[in-house]
């Protein structure tokens, strides 16, 4: 059998790593957007998957849909009681009004804890502008599309908040309702690079979803997001209108790394408790295989529609 030539061998090694680099790069610079009907698919496979796990109503949620039904059926049988009252009695003076149901003051309604609802299921377009880069061998870096969604579906403690930036780019972020309120349950980061996919999961707690947080903490046995929180109410153009909005802003107090910075601002409509905006900071050194990588990212959305489309 007759050997290659020296020759031969030369170019076909040059061809397979001219091969090689093009697979790379196209790893590298793969970002896939995602359609709407791709969206409303999974939203519906994950709500039909939650519904047969669990029912409709989280398990964390009965106290307080018991309460709920318990203030109902306490208000009609007030209704009722009112209704014989008013058969039976002459119509109370101003006076014995005054006496018996006195108005809240101005201070008391601004002191009251404002109790955010949850969100309801449903796919959310997004508008979206940002990009993120990897520093890891050739590099990655990817320009994200204009368009995005958020999807809202039923979890065991509440509902699970996922935006889909691209699909080797999302995250998603549980809203537990609770006795105190909402707060933030699992949260999951996802990025795939280089063909491999990468999902950190962390389980947050004491982390409120209300004016009063202070602090969130999310953390897994290898990940740890300790965040710094202020909130307050503002008046922000959602979806081409003025809406009443929580306005989160945090920082990263500790880190995976002691150099990572992390910036966020978010807002969660009064009205819907539907997060209707976000912009977020990564400046991260990651601990891989091949040592340390710089990741860097940067982007903002906001919802255009108050309504799903699927």
């Amino acid at each position: 059998m007759k050997r290659p030539s020296r020759r031969t061998t030369v170019v076909v090694t040059m061809l397979l790593l001219a091969g090689g680099f093009v697979v790379a790069r196209a790893l590298r610079t793969t970002t896939t957007e995602i359609s709407a009907s791709e969206a409303i698919e999974r939203f519906e496979s994950s709500s039909a998957t939650a519904a047969d796990g669990y029912g409709s109503t989280p398990e964390s949620a009965a106290p307080a849909a018991e309460a709920a039904s318990g203030d109902a059926a306490s208000a009609i049988a007030d209704s009722t009681t009112a209704t014989d009252t008013e058969e039976s009695a002459a119509e109370p003076t101003a006076t014995d009004s005054e006496e018996t149901a006195a108005e809240p003051t101005a201070d008391e309604i601004e002191a009251a804890p404002l109790a955010l609802p949850l969100p309801e299921p449903g796919v959310y377009p997004i508008a979206l502008t940002g990009s993120e880069q990897l520093a890891l061998a050739t590099g990655a870096d990817r320009t994200y599309p204009a368009e995005g969604f958020v999807t809202v579906t039923p979890a065991a403690c509440g509902v699970d908040v996922r935006t889909d930036l691209i699909v080797e780019r999302w995250q998603s972020i549980e809203f537990c309702e609770t006795e105190g309120g909402v707060e933030l349950g699992t949260e999951r980061i996802f990025h795939s690079f280089f063909g491999q996919d990468d999902l950190l999961e962390r389980e947050c707690a004491a982390s409120p979803l209300s004016v009063e947080a202070s602090a969130w903490l999310c953390e897994s046995s290898s990940s740890i997001a300790d965040r710094s929180v202020t909130a307050e109410f503002a008046v922000r153009e959602v979806a081409g209108e003025r809406r009443d909005v929580v306005v989160f802003v945090t920082e990263l107090v500790q880190g995976d790394h002691p150099d990572n910075v992390e910036s966020i601002e978010f807002w969660v409509d009064v009205e819907t408790g539907l997060p209707v905006y976000e912009s977020r900071i990564y400046d991260f050194v990651l601990d891989t295989p091949l040592g340390d990588a710089g990741y860097t990212e940067d982007y903002v959305w906001e919802i255009t529609s108050l309504e799903s489309i699927g």
